[in-house]
């Protein structure tokens, strides 16, 4: 059964260092300029979406026996540029039962994703995780597309409560989204799926 000292410290990539991240990397995160428009202001790093239930940001909790968090850095400027999060882990499966990825807003769409999250996954099933596996709104097409060029497939689909700016289906806008949205007892619901590997 492998422990968090069996996941791998660090991975190189032709432009990255993954390596586990510690409370120093934080601020840097913290600083990440917020995603443009408004259907990505969820993935902003501060704010409401952010916010756990009690308040707290999920991607600072990196010191919880079922977490391990990964810092994208760029070999050429040591800029902190993404965050591959293994929010829980079930030890004694042992699978990765969820994880949060960001890349800084400012950088996505150039890769990044796809190069650092690839033997990321690969690295950590080697080290004898079963699978891996995670959540994705339907309506994101290009991190659903990233997590299928890692070798993921989407296992499952469910709904949850909308959060953010409350949708508006006759505002153009909206079109991408809506064929991923449903009023239900009065309350936006917005569908995701959860994706895996192997």
């Amino acid at each position: 059964m492998p422990t968090r000292d069996d996941l791998p410290d660090e991975i190189r990539t032709a432009r990255t260092v993954v390596r586990k991240a510690g409370d120093g990397d934080l601020p840097a995160i913290e600083a990440w300029p917020p995603y443009p428009g408004w259907q990505y202001a969820c993935f902003d790093m501060t704010g409401p979406p952010a916010r756990s239930r009690n308040g707290e940001y999920w991607w600072r909790k990196i010191d919880l026996p079922d977490r391990c968090h990964y810092s994208v850095v760029l070999r050429d400027t040591r800029e902190i540029i993404g965050l591959h999060a293994f929010v829980r882990i079930d030890w004694k499966t042992p699978a990765v039962d969820n994880m949060g990825i960001r890349i800084r807003s400012d950088l996505c769409g150039q890769g990044f994703g796809t190069e650092t999250l690839a033997p990321l996954l690969h690295a950590v099933l080697e080290a004898g995780m079963k699978s891996v596996r995670l959540d994705v709104a339907a309506a994101n097409g290009r991190a659903i597309a990233c997590y299928r060029k890692c070798g993921m497939r989407v296992t499952e689909e469910f709904w949850r409560e909308h959060r953010g700016e409350m949708p508006r289906l006759d505002d153009p806008r909206w079109t991408f989204a809506a064929p991923h949205l449903r009023e239900e007892d009065g309350k936006w619901m917005t569908r995701f799926f959860f994706m895996e590997i192997p």
